[in-house]
């Protein structure tokens, strides 16, 4: 009799021993699965609601982010909004988003010029220039893209966004500055840059 209530205390101290772990296990995935689902409700309602869309400039601010958080939306996922910052981009969880304060705002408009370049002048001089050329604070390096190429000359796009919207004319004058001494004229007659920042096609 007595050896039978030893085998039972045997076996109650190994289901102790076993249920500690368990216990931790099972704590663990269900606090991850709260949060899953939690993000995957918040997802839902964002998509349902739409306070902002993909290209959307917005700032959020909650306690969550440790202040505040500000960037283009580049996509919206069931558990998570991204965020681009440049060429970084920020993933955040949506139970987090659908707290915080949204707050939409104005995104500057691009400095776009077309440049025809001498034959001598290869497009990464020209982004040589623009960074010692450039002070205006820009949502990202200026861009360069290849239009037309033949044996005498090579046409360019280059495009730049100001961080404000009002530096827009200071940044179209240093991105000029910087591409007159590589060419004698922008692409096609007329072509220049507006106090806005967008492309005169001399209309």
């Amino acid at each position: 009799m007595a050896r039978w209530r030893s085998s039972g205390a045997t076996r109650s101290r190994e289901a102790k021993t076993w249920s500690g772990p368990s216990a931790i296990t099972a704590v663990v995935l269900g606090l991850a699965a709260q949060q899953t689902l939690g993000n995957l409700i918040a997802g839902l309602v964002l998509i349902s609601v739409r306070p902002f869309k993909v290209g959307d400039r917005v700032r959020l601010q909650a306690g969550g982010l440790a202040g505040q958080v500000e960037g283009v939306i580049s996509s919206l996922g069931l558990l998570y909004t991204t965020l681009a910052q440049g060429q970084d981009s920020i993933m955040v969880p949506n139970n987090v988003v659908l707290s915080a304060a949204i707050v939409p705002l104005r995104e500057p408009a691009a400095v776009d010029l077309r440049a025809r370049l001498r034959p001598d002048v290869r497009p990464s001089d020209i982004q040589t220039m623009l960074e010692e050329a450039i002070s205006t604070p820009t949502r990202g390096e200026p861009n360069i893209s290849l239009e037309e190429v033949d044996a005498d000359e090579v046409v360019v796009r280059i495009q730049a966004t100001p961080l404000s919207d009002a530096d827009g004319p200071r940044l179209a004058d240093e991105v000029l500055a910087a591409v007159g001494s590589a060419t004698e004229h922008p692409a096609g007659s007329g072509n220049g840059v507006t106090d806005d920042g967008r492309r005169s096609d001399g209309g």
